[in-house]
């Protein structure tokens, strides 16, 4: 696994459950453009961010997908950059061989905006060449980890979009200082 350079937490809220932070490790190194994009959404108070968005999609046994910023039904998402414009992939250098792996959702055309997906089985290598990884769920004290991660991948869905019945919200983001 790379070096984590950055932690950052979203704070989901769904069902009857208080909201619990995931914390996502982030690979700087490996990684510099996709996690800027996504740290800047974690904390940008006043422009495109997490904040109100959702996990718009639950594909269960794969992974659970959010972050379509301006868009709930997840077709498109918005990035950190440039009026929101969507930027290539750093790289593809990363393996999608462990649960917990946080990746980009690429656009029609290959770039990345908003969007990401949360592995949730071990071997996703359908995933690999395809998907840029930039981060990773940790485990961490009073946090949801892959636990929070197993339940939203159990929600009840609308098919055909596997959308969740009820919303999974994200309703807070940021920096996690160590």
């Amino acid at each position: 696994m790379p070096k984590i350079t950055q932690k950052v937490y979203l704070e989901v809220k769904f069902a009857s459950y208080k909201p619990k932070k995931l914390v996502i490790g982030l690979f700087g190194e490996v990684m510099p453009k996709t996690v800027e994009n996504f740290l800047a959404l974690c904390t940008n108070p006043d422009g495109p961010s997490y904040n109100g968005s959702t996990f718009y999609r639950v594909l269960s046994g794969m992974s659970i997908q959010g972050g379509a910023i301006g868009n709930a039904s997840g077709k498109s998402g918005t990035s950190a950059f440039e009026g929101g414009k969507p930027f290539s992939p750093d790289n593809f250098k990363i393996r999608h061989t462990k649960v917990g792996l946080v990746s980009a959702v690429r656009t029609m055309n290959g770039d990345i905006d908003s969007r990401f997906f949360v592995q949730t089985e071990s071997d996703a290598g359908w995933a690999d060449d395809r998907y840029a990884a930039f981060g990773v769920v940790l485990e961490e004290d009073e946090t949801g980890g892959m636990d929070l991660v197993r339940r939203i991948s159990r929600v009840d869905v609308k098919t055909p979009q596997n959308s969740p019945k009820d919303p999974v919200m994200i309703v807070g983001c940021g920096v996690v200082e160590d």
